[in-house]
This record gives structure tokens, sequence and C-alpha cells, in this order.
């Protein structure tokens, strides 16, 4: 049989050999496609290897020979129709730089050996190029899959590395008991049985279930493919029910909704010239709503409860439970049944059998229709009208509804579990007292089977006691947006800000969003093409808001730091304020045109600080900064009268050792530190350098977000990795280690040193009160504390293991000034790259510690010091320089203060820092002074932004949070630098290029040009140490550190 189309690849000698002609399994007519299954045996149900590689789970070949040009779109077309692919990868040989190798992955194994030969014909689609058909060296891979792996918990027991099951059926719903199951939609099997595909993979602990979603799309009627991804780890009970018709189902509820994907039908489209490998993901897309109509969600605002009129709509976000009908009628089916339990018991997952467990088809959770409810409008018929009569209506004040949706949305309370009686209930009591009851459920944080035992007056405390919020928090609403759902947390008390305090009214309007993967683990990746649909629901949030009940949540502005963590401010307007006005009242933007820099400013407002009540407003004087050469040495830095800097620390009631010697600030549309300089300030003034003012601004009062305060420095990652490129020996950071790990050990046998390592370092819990408390002695082990102990040395040990956290006690951790009198000297550039290592050509630091131990005792350093600031990736951005005493600056203590002369500003060349709040380190141990100490520093002057010719509009804002989203590269660059700096060096010009494109991604959110990481500049192999696949040994400084220390 012929076909039109010449075949793409064929096998050498196959021309004139028929018997072995290459034939599309579309032109053999009477043999549909077939999907092989391993046979399953009785003893371990191993993989039968009756045709050698035709019984593996998947099968390798080899390219050589392979022109350079060659794409992955080039071998899909050769290959494709051999098989189905999962992976393909291109490489360079070391032997001729002018061929290319290629390695392709089937899975399964293709229906014939088309390698035999060890040639194969292609022709490339670049006639000119490639006038003649090209010849390829092709050999099956040495390593042979194994078929089986032994059991985790029954090492003399095996199971196939994948599972194949054909259901009848998939069912999507919620457990609605211990005992039963509420379908929301059921998708039947189609044609020959195997439209619908359940994988079960020991090997990588999930489970994946494929079927297709009926589809139009421009109104072209297709069908879409889809999968949900089930980690095991995820699953926890699974239930079986009795047999029905020789068919069984098994219910696997989960906590949390899966991944959800659709797969491209344009296979092409997922290929790039560039990329030199290629996985079969790539043609899978993140899914956040199934129905027939795709842009369907995109036209109403994100809710818990979604009623899309869609035929083929399902809830993937609060369906969380599934239901495969599995075929047991047949010997083998039965078999390959009970293989799958016995998987899923192997890996602690448990299977109940119930046969006495319903599965009921049902409709949508009648408590919506009770309390959702609008003005019925001309278009309503009679019956409509009359459901929405008073009578029929729940009316809940919104504190009780939010509080409710936080329960349902976190799984506690179940929708379809909740009847009338209790929503009346809970609206005839008292709004403080319902709202508690539903608050207590949120923090118990268990799944609460029937509801109305929580409304119970023997489980509530009669009298509702209301703690004062003290002046300078809130209490904010915070909802978390994943890809299929949305889920609100319990009202928390926070510190609050600038806009919080002005409309404190409307407190319960503010609703803080954050966008999130599922299970709220971590932010989006940013990597993959195949998340557009995640940032279309983003930017649907961003457009059409989030409604709770009857209130609608609009977009309302976002800061830095919500930015760093994917988050944005929203608000429900009034008939008197809307989002608008808001934004009106914080300050004067108009004359900003850069995107990027107009929303920086808004959230500057954002900032969580303490506004001074002893003053209404300080006396402002505007001084110059300095600059020279075209630097700023005075950026973001001002000054304080001493008897402010008293009001504040005792307005705050500030818990330090002395008073502090400088703030970080807000104040109207300035922002920075203000430093102490008593002789240059009057009584109650303070100065400010036009570096500071961002903007104009109604606003006034003097906000202190920190005061400068003492902490100890430790290494990480990326400042060993620099320090050991500039020549500090290994065994410098393992005595350090090995110091730090006898410490641990002692301090859990004496108090004293534990009590020592605590206040030195960070205490959250506050663990050194409890041992001067006497809470652990040799005659009283409370167990609560020693726990505790236990715990804090864990924790500790991960750090130092996952991120090399190594303590250094002769260091600081602090704020930065400048020096205002001139006096110390200032970098010179003349000494760069040279081997020089003259101490009266450093520039100077000044540096006063206060004495932890001693009330306003202090310690003035001096000598040669390293600084920097994190993170430091390029070699120069940690600056040897020499610590001096300078009298005229003794009033300024814990902080750093930097010269005001030389060629260049020293913070400026520490990762390109300034003085507007940033923290720097300094170490003056002798062991961690560099053998190299003027390697040039890098230039950090960030690219020009991009200005518009037009004001900056509210959907510009939007656009630029969604675009920032998607491109925020900031974490993958940091990973690629180091993996590359273990192996090529800091100084590289791979990594000397990714600390350049490090400093780019770190201004993106005040220029809006974006930081691209290209394919060549990401690792394919990886040190030990950051625990990834295709791993080496690293043996420098970072490898022997991950491997001294045990977790």
């Amino acid at each position: 049989m012929s076909s039109k189309r010449p075949p793409d690849g064929l096998s050498k000698g196959s021309q004139q050999n028929p018997k072995h002609q290459r034939r599309s399994k579309r032109c053999r007519p009477g043999q549909p496609k077939v999907r092989r299954n391993h046979t399953i045996n009785l003893d371990g149900l191993a993989p039968q290897l009756h045709g050698q590689w035709k019984a593996w789970p998947e099968l390798t070949i080899h390219l050589e020979g392979l022109p350079t040009s060659v794409t992955t779109s080039n071998l899909w077309d050769w290959f494709s129709h051999e098989g189905e692919i999962a992976y393909m990868d291109i490489y360079e040989t070391q032997r001729n730089p002018n061929i290319s190798n290629a390695k392709i992955r089937f899975e399964p194994p293709p229906e014939r050996n088309f390698w035999y030969t060890g040639s194969y014909v292609v022709r490339h689609h670049d006639r000119k190029q490639h006038p003649k058909q090209i010849e390829i060296s092709i050999k099956l891979s040495n390593h042979v899959p194994p078929g089986f792996l032994k059991s985790p918990v029954h090492p003399d027991r095996t199971c196939p590395v994948k599972l194949t099951l054909y259901p009848a059926a998939i069912h999507f719903g919620s457990l609605t008991g211990e005992k039963s199951m509420k379908i929301m939609k059921s998708i039947p099997g189609m044609g020959n049985g195997r439209s619908l595909k359940l994988e079960l993979s020991p090997k990588y602990q999930r489970l994946t279930v494929f079927f297709p979603i009926p589809s139009v799309a421009g109104g072209n009627r297709t069908e879409r493919q889809h999968k949900v991804v089930i980690d095991f780890s995820s699953m926890k009970n699974v239930y079986q029910t009795a047999a029905v018709d020789n068919c069984c189902t098994l219910v696997v509820p989960l906590k949390t909704p899966p991944q959800y994907y659709w797969k491209t039908p344009d296979i092409h489209s997922t290929f790039s010239d560039e990329t030199k490998n290629w996985s079969v993901m790539e043609s899978w897309n993140r899914a956040t709503n199934i129905v027939q109509q795709a842009g369907l969600p995109m036209m109403y605002p994100v809710t818990l409860h979604n009623d899309f009129q869609d035929p083929e709509f399902v809830d993937i976000g609060r369906w969380t439970t599934l239901g495969f009908v599995l075929d047991g009628g047949t010997e083998i089916a039965s078999q390959v049944n009970q293989q799958l339990v016995s998987i899923l018991d192997d890996f602690n997952i448990t299977t109940k059998v119930q046969d006495d467990f319903k599965t009921v088809h049902g409709t949508k959770a009648k408590m919506w229709e009770y309390i959702d409810h609008q003005a019925p409008t001309e278009g309503h018929n009679a019956l409509q009208m009359l459901q929405y009569s008073p009578d029929s209506i729940v009316h809940l004040p919104f504190e009780i509804r939010y509080q409710l949706e936080v329960c349902i949305s976190r799984g506690y309370l179940n929708e379809h579990m909740i009847g009338r009686e209790f929503l009346e209930r809970l609206a005839n009591m008292k709004p403080a007292k319902a709202r508690l009851c539903l608050e207590s459920v949120a923090d118990n944080a268990q799944v609460v089977i029937d509801p109305m035992a929580i409304l119970e007056e023997s489980q509530i405390d009669g009298s509702i006691i209301m703690s004062r919020i003290p002046s300078h928090c809130c209490l904010i609403r915070k909802a978390v947006i994943t890809p299929t759902t949305i889920r609100y947390t319990t009202p928390t008390v926070e510190m609050s800000n600038r806009v919080m305090r002005r409309y404190k009214h409307y407190e319960d309007r503010f609703l803080k969003i954050q966008f999130t993967e599922e299970m709220e683990k971590g932010k989006i990746a940013v990597n993959k093409d195949q998340n557009d649909e995640i940032y279309k629901r983003v930017l649907r949030s961003m457009y059409k808001g989030v409604r709770i009940g009857d209130r609608f949540y609009e977009f309302l502005a976002f800061g830095n730091s919500q930015l760093r963590v994917n988050g944005a401010y929203f608000f429900c307007p009034t008939e008197h304020l809307s989002c608008d006005d808001i934004r009106r009242w914080m300050g004067q933007f108009s004359h900003i045109k850069v995107v990027a820099k107009y929303a920086a400013r808004l959230g500057q407002c954002f900032s969580t600080t303490r506004e001074l009540h002893a003053i209404s407003a300080p006396a402002t004087q505007q001084i110059p900064d300095i600059e020279r050469n075209g630097y700023c040495f005075t950026d973001g830095i001002g000054k304080i009268s001493s008897f402010l800097a008293q009001l504040i620390s005792e307005d705050m009631i500030l818990d330090v050792i002395a008073r502090p010697s400088a703030f970080q600030f807000r104040m109207g549309g300035c922002k920075g530190v203000l430093a102490i300089w008593p002789n240059d300030t009057k009584v109650m003034e303070v100065h400010i350098r036009e570096s500071q003012k961002k903007f104009e601004s109604d606003s006034k009062g003097l906000e202190i977000i920190r005061s400068a305060a003492m902490a100890t420095a430790t290494l990480n990652r990326q400042t060993i990795t620099i320090l050991e490129c500039l020549g500090v020996p290994i065994a410098s950071f393992t005595n350090l280690l090995d110091h730090q790990l006898r410490s641990y050990e002692l301090a859990m046998e004496d108090n004293d040193v534990a009590i020592d390592m605590l206040t030195k370092f960070v205490d959250e819990n506050n663990i050194s009160d409890l041992l001067r408390a006497g809470f652990k002695t040799d005659d009283l082990q409370e167990p609560f504390v020693v726990n505790v102990l236990k715990l804090w040395r864990s924790w500790s040990l991960k750090l130092l293991k996952e991120k090399a956290r190594i303590q250094v006690q002769k260091s600081a951790f602090i704020l930065g000034c400048v020096d205002e009198t001139g006096t110390l000297r200032g970098h010179s550039s003349e000494p760069e790259g040279s081997e020089d290592k003259a101490i009266d050509r450093l520039p100077q630091i000044f540096i006063q510690l206060s004495d932890a131990t001693h009330y306003n005792k202090t310690q003035v350093i001096s000598g040669v010091c390293i600084i920097g600031r994190n993170p430091s990736l390029h070699p120069g951005d940690i600056r040897v320089v020499e610590a001096v005493d300078c009298p005229a600056l003794h009033h300024l203590r814990d902080v750093v203060v930097f010269p005001s002369t030389g060629d260049q500003p020293v913070p400026n060349m520490l990762s390109g820092g300034d003085l507007d709040g940033d923290d720097f380190f300094v170490i003056w141990e002798p062991t961690l002074i560099p053998r190299r100490w003027n390697y040039p520093p890098m230039n950090y002057l960030a690219p020009k932004p991009i200005e518009l010719d037009r004001d900056v509009t509210v959907d510009d804002l939007r656009n630029f949070f969604v675009k920032y989203l998607k491109n925020d590269k900031l974490p993958l660059i940091a990973t690629s630098h180091l993996a590359f700096s273990d192996d090529l060096g800091p100084m590289s010009p791979k990594c000397l290029e990714l600390a350049e494109l490090h400093s780019k991604a770190v201004d993106y959110p005040k220029t809006g040009d974006p930081a691209v990481l290209r394919r060549d500049q990401q690792p394919r192999k990886w040190p030990h140490f950051m625990e990834k696949k295709n791993s080496y040994t690293s043996r420098k400084a970072l490898g022997v550190i991950f491997d001294k220390v045990k977790v």
C-alpha cells in the first residue's frame, strides 16, 4: 500500500527489503491503534520480558552525525511516526564541532526496531541547505530500563514501573460523609473503551488520569485532551465500593485540588529553534477551568462558588473527590485492580473496601441559593421572582459570610452538608458569637461532618472578649488565589500602613490577595510557557475582581514587598469611596511616566510603618545630595535631631540596648533613612535630601519602619562562593563550621551556651527566656522546652546544610549611613584589578557596636574587614575595607558609616546598594579576609526604563503586575549562577554574565525591563549540594560543608 506523502525517515536498506518498509499506522487497515500494557503475573506482577525491548517501559535511541542546524522540530518530523516520543535531547560532540548527536526516548517502545540496520535516512525540510538526503547513524541505548521496582516496604515484592488501567467512567464530586460521594460531573468512556486512562507510577509516586472534553474554539467543535496529576503525598485514604455490574468504583478524596492540564493540538508550537531539548510535558498546558467555551470564565469575577452555564463545566477547584469506575469482570482485570490497591498500600495509602459506600449523582449545593442573592431584573419570569422573595433568602452579616467562606474554602465545612437550618441559626445569633463559632472551626483545622454540632451552646463560652488591637496594627483579611480556586484566611492582626490607618473605618473592605501554586506551594513557575492559563486567571482577578457575597473587591495597588510574594491589595468600593479616590489621596504621581516606578511609588504608601504620635509633623529642611562622577554618595540618607530620635524611641517603646542612631522611615512622599546628627539639626527638625523625595503627598506625618539595631552576620552560599574565588581557603569555612556544630551539641547540655547562641543570633521563639526562667535544669526537664530546643537545633542544622548559614562571631549585620563630615577615606579606582595590598589605599568605614551584656557600652571596630550586601554574585560585590576609629562619628552606633569621598560610593559597589534602608554585613574575622583585594566592581547602572507618552492608567498597573509575575526570573538566575559558579567559577564569563542579568532582574520592579534567561544560561548538570537530578560531586567549599553537616 502506497502513501501520497513520501516518508520522512527510512531505515537504510528498507527500500530493497519490502519486509522492513516503514508503514504508517494509519495505513494499516484493520489495525486500530493499541497501547501496549505489561502482562501481569501473580508473583509480584513484574513485566514478562517476552520480547526483550518490546517489554521495556521505555526505549532510548542514540543518533550520531546530525547537522549542527538540526532542531527538536526536525527530530519530531523524522521520528514521531515510529512511536510516542517522550523526550529529545540534542548535544554537541567534543570530537567534531561540525556535527551534533541526539537521543530520543519513546514511551512505550516503538512497534518496530527501525534502528536494526544502524543507519536512518531522512530528508531535511530546508532543501537549499540540505539538498541531499541525510544519513544518520542510529543505535539502541545500552541501558536497559527496569520494568519493575521493588516495593518500598516489602523488598521481596515487586511492582511495575507503570500500571495502566482504562476506567469505564470518571466521576468528579465531593465527599459528603464517610460513606458517600456526591457526583457533580461524570465522564463516560467512549469508542473502544480506552478514551479514559489511569496511569499509576510508583517510580514518580503519582497517579495520572487522562480524559477528553468536547471543546468549542472559534466556532469549531473539537475535542481537547486533559489530564490530572495526583501526587501520592496528597492521597491518604481511598475507598473501594461494592461491585455493580462487574464494576467497582475507586474513590480518591483530596484535601486540595491537584494539577490539571490540557494538551495543545499543535505540537510544533511547543518547539523552539534555540532549545536543544524537549519533553512531552511541554505539550501539556496548565488548566484553570474545564469548560466547553474556553473564554467563558474570563467574563466573571473570581469567587469561591462557580456556576458557569456550560455543558462540560467541571469545578476542578472545588470538586476534589475523584471516582474511577474499574472493570472487575475478568480475572486479569481483577488482578490488575488488586495490584493497584497493593501499590497504594506500599506507599502508605490505605484502601478501605466498603460495600455500603454510595456514589450519588447530585446538583449544586443548596446553601448558595439561600445566601447568594441579587435584585431580580425584568428578564426574570414569575418562578424566578419567587426565588428572590424575602422568605427564601438568609441574610448573613458580612463578617459571618466571610468566615463561613473561610471554613468552606479550607475544606473544614462541606457546602453540600450545610442546610437552611444551619444558616438561619447563624443569622439569628449575635454576629460576634457566630463569627467566633466559625473561627474556632478554622483554628482547629479539622473537617466537621455535622455543621450543626459547632453551634451547640456547650461548645461556646458565653462571654466573648474582644482583644484590643494595638494602635499601630490593623485587622487584615487575606485570600490566596491558586490556579483553580480561592482560599480565605481568618482575619489576622498585622502592623498597619498609611492607607489602612487613613481608612480604618473601611478595614473590612480591604483584601490582601496572593497568587500561588496549588496547596499554596510557593510562587507560580515562571520558566514554563505552559502556565499561560494561570496568568490569564491572574489577569481575570485584576480586571474582574473578587466576589464575596454581594461585595466585589477591585484591584487597588501593590508595593515592592507584595510584588515579591506575588501579592496585591484589593478594595471593595462604597457609594462614597472608590479605589480611584484612595489612589488620589496617596499622592501626586502624574509626573511619573514609567509604569514600574509608578507602581513602586503607590506601593510606598503600603509599607508597614508605625506613625509617630508625639508630634503631628516634624519641621523639615531640604539639604543637597553629595554627588560626584555621576554618582550620588547620599542616596536615600538624611538627618534627624537627637530630640526627635528620643521621642521615636519612647513612642515606639523600643526594646533596644541603647537609643538607636538611625531610623528607616516614610514621610509623605519621602523615604529612606534618617541618621542622628546632633550639631547639624534643630530640636524638632529632620533634613531631607532630593534623592529621598519621590512624590508629593498631603500626608506629612513621620512614620517609622524600623530602627538601627545590632545583629550578627552569617555566611551563605553566595558569599562563600565569592570569598572562595577571591582566595579564602576551604579550611577557613570548615573551621567555623566545626565550631558551630560543637556549640549546638553543647547547647543541648549547657544552658549558658544555648542562651549565648540564641541571644547573639535570631531567637524568634524566645527560647532563651524559657531557659533563663528555669524550665530546663538538672532537676527539671520540662518536655515542651526540651522539644523546642531540639527543634531549634534541627532547624539550624537544616539551614546549615541547605543554605550554608555559617555563623561568624566577629561580624555585624547592620544598616548603612554616610559620613557627613567627609573624614573617612573613600574608594579610589586606581588599585582596581591590581595585586596591591596597601591598607592605606583601602576605603575606610566606621563601625561602633553596642555590647549586648552591658548597657551603654560600645566597641569600635578597627582593622581590615570585608563588607558586602546580600545577595553577592559578582567577585567585586564583596570589598576589602579598613575600619577606623573616628571621634567625630561616635554618636553613631549599630550602623556602618560609609565615606562621602572618593571616586565611587562604596555601597554602590556592593551589589548595587544604596543608603535608603539596605543592610550590610561587615566581617573582621582574619581567616575570612581574601587574598585578592581589588577585584573591579560591577557597573550597577540600571537600564533606562521605558517611559509612556501619556499618563499611567490603572490598566497599565494591572498589566504590569501580570507581566512581572511571568518574567520574574530572579530566583532562577541566582540558582543558575550558583551551579555555574561551582563548575566554572564566579570569575568565568558565564557567571559574570549571569551576575549582570541578576542585577537587571533586581531592578525589574523599578524599570519594567525584564531579564531574559536564555536556555544556554541554564545548567544541565548540578553540584550535589543542590540536590537535583543529573548531579556531580562538588569538591568546592559548599560541597564539603554539605557533606560535613548531618541532619
